[in-house]
C-alpha cells in the first residue's frame, strides 16, 4: 500500500506545482534546441529634450578645443593611436535638443539633432567640422547622457538611465528587479509616447510573442507598467503560490527518494 499511496501522494503534488508554474514563468510556449527568427533591433532616434554628450578630438588636441564645451585635456595615445579625453564638469552638461529639434554646437552653430540616430549625427557633425577646414580629421563621440525609462507598479518602481541607448523589455524588467509573484504576467503595459501621440502596448510575458512587440526594444522615455493581479486575495495566493512551490518541489525530492527505497527494497511495501 505505501508504494500507491507514495505514488498517489506525487501526482497530486506535480498538479499542484503545475498551476503556479504557469501563472510565475515566462516565455513558456518557447522550446529548447528550437531556432527562432530574430528581428534586426531598431536604432533609437534622438527627440527633443534628448541630452547628449559631444566630444571631438583629432591628432591636435589644441584644434579640437574649440569644438567641445569645455577645456578638458584631449590626447592621442601615439603607440595605439586611441584618444584620450579627460573632461572638465561643465562638459558634462552636455547639449539638450531644443523644441525645434537642433542642438547649439561651437563654431558650428545650430545642428539638426532630432530624427537622427547617435551614428547619423556624428557622421553629420564630422562632414560639418571638415567643412571649417580647422581639422582634416575628426574623431567625434556621441553619446544619450538622459536615456531613461520608467517603471511603475509590482516590480521595483523607479526610473532607469541606460547610457548606449539600447534595451529590451526583459532587460529593463531585470534591471527593475523581476516581477514580484503579485504581478499580471500576462498583460504588462508599454506606454510610449511618439510624434505627439501616446501608445499603450500590451505585453504577454508568458510568450515568445513578446519578441515580435514593437514594445520589445524600449525607446526613450517609456513607461513599463506592471499590473496587479485583480484582487488582494489573488495577490496573497500568488504569494503563497511562490512558497509552495518551493515545499512542493521539496516533498516530490523526498517522495521520489523513498520510492526509489521502496522499489530496491530497502523500505517494506506493506
Amino acid at each position: 500500500m505505501k508504494k500507491q499511496w507514495i505514488l498517489a501522494v506525487a501526482a497530486l503534488l506535480s498538479l499542484a506545482s503545475c498551476g503556479s508554474y504557469k501563472k510565475l514563468t515566462y516565455l513558456q510556449d518557447m522550446e529548447v534546441l528550437t531556432t527562432y527568427d530574430v528581428k534586426e533591433q531598431p536604432n533609437v532616434l534622438i527627440g527633443v529634450n534628448d541630452k547628449l554628450r559631444i566630444v571631438v578630438t583629432c591628432q591636435e588636441p589644441t584644434l579640437a578645443a574649440p569644438f567641445n564645451l569645455s577645456t578638458g585635456v584631449f590626447s592621442v595615445n601615439p603607440e595605439t593611436g586611441e584618444s584620450v579625453t579627460k573632461l572638465s564638469s561643465e562638459a558634462e552638461s552636455g547639449y539638450v535638443v531644443d523644441n525645434n529639434g537642433y542642438i547649439d554646437f561651437p563654431v558650428i552653430g545650430l545642428v539638426k539633432a532630432e530624427g537622427l540616430t547617435l551614428e547619423g549625427l556624428r557622421e553629420d557633425l564630422i562632414d560639418k567640422i571638415i567643412e571649417t577646414k580647422y581639422i582634416k580629421d575628426p574623431i567625434v563621440l556621441v553619446e544619450f547622457m538622459n536615456f531613461q525609462f520608467t517603471v511603475l507598479g509590482e516590480a521595483n518602481p523607479g526610473n532607469y538611465n541606460v547610457p548606449n541607448g539600447h534595451i529590451n523589455l526583459l532587460e529593463a524588467l531585470a534591471l527593475a528587479g523581476d516581477l514580484k509573484p503579485s504581478a499580471k504576467r500576462d498583460d504588462v503595459w508599454v506606454i510610449r509616447t511618439e510624434n505627439g501621440q501616446r501608445m499603450v502596448y500590451s505585453v504577454d510575458m508568458r510568450s515568445k510573442d513578446l519578441f515580435e512587440s514593437p514594445a520589445f526594444n524600449i525607446q526613450q522615455n517609456d513607461i513599463i507598467y506592471v499590473k496587479p493581479l485583480k484582487s488582494v486575495k489573488d495577490a496573497d495566493a500568488s504569494k503563497r503560490s511562490s512558497v509552495i512551490t518551493t515545499v512542493i518541489s521539496a516533498l516530490s525530492t523526498v517522495s521520489s527518494i523513498t520510492l526509489a527505497f521502496v522499489y530496491a527494497g530497502v523500505i517494506g511495501s506493506r
